[in-house]
């Protein structure tokens, strides 16, 4: 089977002895190094991205309340423009109301004053008449002293 010769063994842990000291005295501690600065570069990226999320959430957090405060901006923006419309509009109504009253009342004193104006036509016309009919009935044309008189009699009679 297998024959152990006592030479080859003690060169194999010899072997294996100066390899183990040179890769440790070389290789161990570079390769610890690089695992040790591999783990911080790995935590150092974790705690980043964590800063980073919770910066993130945070920033959410500010667009969010910045969004609820623009609406409800948006809201007292249009609150107030209705408002200052339906002002608007009621001063513009009562203007309007105000402008046809006085409308209304010129166009009442103007037709007063037009009735008054036909009523003293149609009395003076009246007058004409009765002087013109008098002058027939009587025969003989009267002189202005009695036309005012006869005149001013028939505008008492007729009020």
């Amino acid at each position: 089977m297998m024959d152990l010769h006592p030479g080859l063994m003690i060169w194999t842990v010899i072997s294996f002895l100066v390899f183990l000291f040179l890769l440790t005295k070389f290789a161990w501690n570079p390769i610890l190094k690089a695992l040790d600065a591999r783990e911080k570069g790995i935590k150092d990226d974790i705690a980043a991205a964590k800063d980073a999320r919770e910066s993130a959430e945070k920033m959410m957090l500010e667009y969010q309340e910045k969004i609820k405060n623009a609406h409800a901006e948006a809201m007292a923006l249009v609150s107030t423009a209705r408002a200052d419309a339906d002002r608007i509009r009621d001063q513009e109504l009562a203007k309007t109301k105000t402008e046809a009253n006085l409308l209304i009342e010129k166009a009442r004193r103007q037709i007063d004053l037009e009735s008054q104006a036909a009523i003293n036509q149609i009395r003076r016309e009246i007058a004409t008449l009765v002087i013109a009919s008098t002058e027939k009935v009587i025969g003989k044309a009267l002189d202005e002293k009695d036309q005012l008189r006869l005149i001013n009699e028939s505008l008492e009679s007729g009020n």
